[in-house]
């Protein structure tokens, strides 16, 4: 059976306010999320279960008959255009006083959980569920000082990326600690660096089926792109006049123009 595919572009339901463009082009984030915020491919997750069956955690590598081969960072760098240079993108996955960092970050955090008869809680991920973020702050309101555009602007990235690039086996919570990493507006973050950290990851436990609900993380519109870009397997009809990864297109994607990345090639109509 061929594995859940967590991983999603950016939702309609999110409304994009122009005003968050100067924070979040200061994170480095403002290519990809123009990418994704456009229509996606479909994937076709037994194609992509097919090349996740092939990889080896200890290579981090997919063997094939021909050989060995990988995403790498190049790749990362030409299918999304996120950032492969900058600081290295460690967060403490420590918990304790989440929920007040995220109020004071952002104004609120979810309830927290209500007692179960015999004094249980639920348990609860740390973070907060894709459908509590959309409720509170799909839309960016009219007539507010800086202060209220930068917190939108900060939960629209975390939202995205939480989709997007860091994508969790369930497909339901964007975690706390990505929120924490957006902080700072200009970190200067290797975002690409981290996003494929992660699909190694995800890629690790999707191989030995080590999650409870059969899904894979982590950014799966790369996984797909990277191999309809090497693999004959399976792709869809690329858009006609966007050639691949040509002297013109390299040109186009080095100065800033996300249309010169190989994603561009395959997104939907």
């Amino acid at each position: 059976m061929p594995l859940k595919i967590r991983s999603h572009g950016a939702s309609s339901v999110m409304q994009y306010d122009e005003r968050y463009t100067p924070y979040i082009e200061m994170t480095g984030l403002l290519p990809f999320i123009q990418l994704v915020s456009r229509p996606t491919p479909n994937l076709n997750a037994a194609a992509v279960t097919a090349l996740i069956d092939r990889w080896r955690p200890e290579t981090h590598s997919f063997h094939l008959r021909t050989g060995e081969i990988t995403v790498t960072l190049q790749d990362v760098s030409m299918i999304t255009a996120l950032l492969i240079k900058g600081k290295p993108l460690c967060m403490s996955t420590d918990s304790e006083g989440w929920r007040q960092q995220m109020e004071a970050l952002i104004g609120m955090s979810p309830q927290e959980p209500e007692v179960e008869h015999g004094g249980k809680k639920y348990r609860v991920p740390v973070g907060a569920p894709f459908t509590w973020i959309a409720a509170n702050f799909a839309h960016c309101p009219e007539d507010v000082d800086d202060e209220v555009i930068q917190r939108y602007g900060r939960v629209d990235m975390w939202y995205v990326i939480s989709r997007t690039i860091f994508a969790d086996g369930t497909g339901k919570n964007a975690p706390w600690m990505w929120l924490k990493a957006l902080t700072v507006f200009d970190n200067k973050f290797s975002w690409g660096s981290a996003a494929l950290a992660y699909l190694y990851r995800q890629l690790d436990d999707a191989c030995r089926r080590s999650t409870k609900d059969g899904g894979v993380g982590g950014c799966m519109l790369l996984l797909s792109v990277w191999s309809w870009e090497h693999l004959p397997v399976g792709p869809p009809k690329p858009q006609s006049g966007i050639p691949g990864m040509t002297t013109a297109t390299l040109y186009g994607f080095l100065h800033g123009l996300t249309s010169g990345t190989w994603y561009r090639r395959w997104q939907a109509k």
